[in-house]
């Protein structure tokens, strides 16, 4: 298998293993961000459910503790406006110092049995037909309209000059007027109590950190309040509420149902879920058939995106290790390859001298993964050639091996002379022409002066190396040495036979 094919291997399977990583954090993480969104919201649906129905109750006895105070009854019977004044501010002055539980009304006002404002708390002036309808004895407010009718005390809500109120209305009884025989409750009605609170932003963000969820107060496909705030700020974030608005307005989110619906508000998904504001009265008989159906409602918003944060993290982790985990192995090939193949490189060099006639060739150390070969091509040689073996050879002044019975060969030329002796070296036998060669050679070194120990199967050894070397190279049939004394030298000259 070729090195490129193995790097293609471990690359394919990192990138494999990584995107099945991948796949499978990305899916187990998302269920369960999705999962815990979703229950996140369901805790919120039911704790808002809870939290409203205080609030209304909470309306609704502020309201009936305020109609049993008697300064109230003094007002209203009261001829004098000055005095009708001065009753009402006793009762709203004593309500609010001793009234401890809850957040304190936006609105407290005392109204007549005509539905005409007679005072209201903390308000100098006041307009007496502020919330009388042109042209009718009714009120703008519906409860109001029952209570002033029926001895009956409702809780509701109330959009009143641009903000969704929770409101309370109880009537105001004189307990010392005659009762009509006929009168079925057995009480004379002369006025109401009206208390309200406005659902502001300021509220929803209190909501917000009892719930752990986003929160709108809406009527109808209006939001009036929400708690999302604009970055890093305490301000209310309206274009958030204006796309909530957008949101009901397509009716994806259907009231009185707790299935979440996935929503996405300025880039950021959430889960949504809708819940009516609630309705109290102490007589439900009393209420008039057409008396306005709840359209407002809370919706609770669990975030999916900002949860999901840690999810996002955790995947870019993974393919940033998957990345990282592909370039060191593609790396590590890359040094394990250079690094072997430098040591497998000096092997080959040194074979190749030896394939072209380098037989006193030797292999050094190359590297601790190849040192083994080495050694054993070293030793497969001197057995072969009759040398010492590694370890058994001697050094010179440089630390070059001595290799004895050296054996010299000219070059071969391109395009060698006709031998005039060739016929006799062609028809000379092969045993009769080692035999030969090697007698004149050693009888030649001995001539010179420089005789050596080099022993018939190591110059035989390397006459065939170098034969096969210079048949290759000649394209021939085969090739003849002939012993040759130059300048005090003994060499063999090599004679290449075509025929």
């Amino acid at each position: 298998m070729s090195r490129t094919v193995i790097a293609a291997v471990v690359a394919v399977v990192i990138a494999a293993l990584t995107a099945v990583a991948f796949f499978v954090t990305s899916t187990s993480i998302d269920d369960k961000v999705r999962k815990d969104a979703e229950a996140q919201l369901g805790r919120a649906y039911h704790v808002i459910g809870t939290v409203t129905d205080l609030k209304a109750i909470d309306a609704q006895n502020k309201a009936e503790r305020l109609a049993g105070d008697r300064a109230f009854v003094t007002a209203l019977k009261s001829e004098s406006q000055l005095e009708r004044g001065t009753q009402a501010r006793l009762g709203f002055t004593k309500f609010t110092s001793n009234e401890k539980e809850g957040p304190a009304p936006d609105i407290i006002a005392l109204v007549d049995a005509q539905g005409n404002i007679v005072a209201m708390n903390d308000v100098p002036s006041i307009i007496p037909k502020q919330w009388k309808k042109e042209g009718s004895n009714d009120t703008i407010i519906p409860a109001l309209n029952v209570v002033l009718g029926n001895r009956v005390i409702i809780s509701d809500i109330f959009d009143y000059q641009d903000r969704l109120m929770t409101i309370g209305v109880a009537p105001v009884i004189d307990p010392d007027a005659p009762v009509p025989a006929n009168d079925p409750d057995g009480v004379v009605i002369i006025g109401a109590i009206v208390v309200a609170k406005a659902q502001t932003a300021s509220e929803a963000q209190k909501d917000k950190a009892l719930l752990g969820t986003e929160i709108a107060y809406y009527d109808g496909t209006r939001v009036f309040a929400t708690s999302f705030t604009k970055t890093g700020a305490t301000e209310e974030d309206t274009a958030k509420g204006k796309q909530l608005s957008d949101i009901l307005k397509s009716g994806k989110i259907v009231q009185s149902s707790s299935q979440s619906v996935k929503v996405k508000i300025d880039g950021i998904d959430y889960y949504a879920a809708a819940i009516p504001m609630p309705r109290k009265t102490t007589n439900s008989k009393r209420m008039p058939k057409d008396y306005p159906p709840v359209t407002a409602g809370a919706m609770v918003l669990s975030p999916v995106t900002d949860v999901a944060g840690t999810a996002a993290t955790i995947k870019i982790f993974i393919i940033l290790l998957g990345a990282g985990a592909l370039a060191i192995s593609m790396l590590g090939l890359y040094l394990s390859h250079r690094r072997l193949m430098a040591q497998v490189d000096a092997v080959e060099q040194g074979v190749t001298d030896i394939i072209n006639g380098n037989v006193d060739r030797t292999f050094r150390p190359v590297g601790p993964e190849l040192d083994g070969l080495a050694n054993g091509l070293n030793v497969m040689l001197a057995r072969l050639l009759g040398r010492p073996e590694p370890g058994e050879e001697e050094f010179d002044d440089e630390g070059n091996p001595i290799i004895p019975g050296r054996v010299d060969f000219e070059e071969g030329e391109e395009k060698p002379q006709t031998d005039p002796d060739l016929a006799a070296l062609a028809q000379e036998t092969e045993p009769d022409y080692y035999k030969r060669v090697f007698t004149e050679y050693v009888a030649a070194r001995k001539a010179v002066g420089s005789p050596d120990d080099v022993s018939f199967e190591n110059f035989i050894a390397k006459l065939k190396v170098n034969e096969g070397k210079l048949k290759a190279q000649y394209q021939c049939r085969a090739v003849r040495f002939r012993v040759i004394t130059k300048d005090n030298k003994v060499s063999l000259k090599p004679v290449p036979i075509f025929a």
